[in-house]
């Protein structure tokens, strides 16, 4: 069996952002070489072999690195290499797994989520629009190009340090963009200490330094990170109560569901009119979802409650007065529903046959 290396993509930062098979060869790996603003160390410790060992390669010169993989192909050791992000953004990635193929080491390139998807997702939006965005260009701090593609970009994605942000802004106002386009600045995205700021092409060098922010970050700049806006004439709806049909909206077939809502109590008529009169339509048993209730609906009538007079309290004299309580009138038993039974003709028994079967000669 020959050694291996496994170029991982550590994501943005959050350990669990790591894909599933980025995680499977952390756990097989024998080294791990990493560097600490791409993952936790102590999230690798927890997660690697008790004897694995790990490295940090941002303190390795070249030389040393070259040794250290000479080592795995005398060993027939795996190691695993983190890359920040995904490493199909890795500028040094093809020069790596060259010197491991003249080592005799097997390379495997396992993917990763990228800071800039992540840094779109916590916003909200996409990159790419079929309305207004059909262009991404990610480049590196590179002012010059940046004022060269920002013309003919609808999105345009710059990793930069926030505190070469002013030259930033002199590129892409110097390219023709208006100062209302929008941008977003991602710091540390998906850790616990990440900063997401909103703010325009003309306001992004205040509100950098407002916020603080010098190290490296993501800038997003383009209309498709507009923020969407309710519709005109929008109107939040008020929490509903009772029974009705709802379509659900997420089917094809527009098919009809049956939705509960906590029914209040009942009232009769208007309480500070004493009406007690009311006429409460009955939902049919049979009523098929999606349909209006049928024009022979049954209503239920409920008779009015007619008040009994006072009695008149009973003067005795010396006999202190008695305190008169109404009377509360009871409601008449419902009388009891008495089914007709039909009879039936009672039918004469049949008589059974007995074993022994009597004939008649002629």
């Amino acid at each position: 069996m020959r050694g291996a290396v496994s170029f991982v993509g550590a994501g943005p930062g959050a350990a669990d952002l790591i894909t599933l098979r980025g995680a499977a060869r952390i756990a097989e790996a024998d080294l791990v070489l990493y560097t600490p603003s791409a993952v936790d160390p102590l999230w690798l410790r927890e997660h690697t072999k008790p004897d694995a060992d790990l490295v940090d390669h941002a303190r390795l010169a070249a030389d040393e690195l070259a040794e250290l993989y000479r080592r795995l192909a005398s060993r027939h050791h795996r190691a695993v290499r983190l890359v920040a992000g995904d490493p199909a953004h890795c500028p040094d990635l093809r020069e790596q797994r060259e010197l491991c193929a003249r080592l005799g080491l097997d390379t495997e390139v396992v993917a990763g989520v990228s800071p800039v998807s992540a840094a779109a997702a916590a916003t909200g939006n996409a990159l790419v629009e079929t309305a207004g965005a059909d262009t991404v260009v990610v480049t590196e701090a590179d002012f010059e190009r940046v004022r060269e593609v920002a013309a003919d970009s609808r999105t345009l994605v710059v990793h930069a340090p926030a505190a070469r942000a002013a030259e930033l802004v002199e590129a892409l106002l110097g390219a023709g963009l208006d100062p209302e386009v929008p941008v977003v600045v991602a710091h540390k995205v998906s850790w616990v200490d990440e900063t997401l700021l909103r703010t325009t092409i003309g306001e992004l060098v205040a509100d950098v330094k407002g916020a603080n922010l010098w190290r490296n970050a993501v800038f997003l700049v383009g209309d498709a990170l507009r923020q969407a806006k309710p519709r005109a004439g929008y109107a939040p709806r008020e929490a509903e109560t009772g029974k009705r049909w709802t379509s659900r909206s997420w089917r094809s077939n527009g098919s009809w569901s049956r939705r509960s809502f906590p029914e209040p109590a009942p009232t009769f008529g208007d309480p500070t009119l004493g009406d007690p009169t009311v006429a409460d339509a009955v939902e049919p048993e049979s009523a098929e979802p999606g349909t209006a209730a049928p024009e022979h609906a049954e209503f239920v009538s409920v008779e009015p409650v007619v008040a009994q007079p006072e009695p008149t309290p009973v003067e005795q004299a010396g006999a202190p007065a008695v305190e008169s309580v109404p009377e509360v009138p009871v409601a008449a038993e419902p009388k009891p529903v008495v089914k007709r039974a039909t009879a039936t003709k009672k039918q004469p028994a049949r008589p059974t046959r007995t074993g022994a079967r009597r004939t008649t000669k002629k």
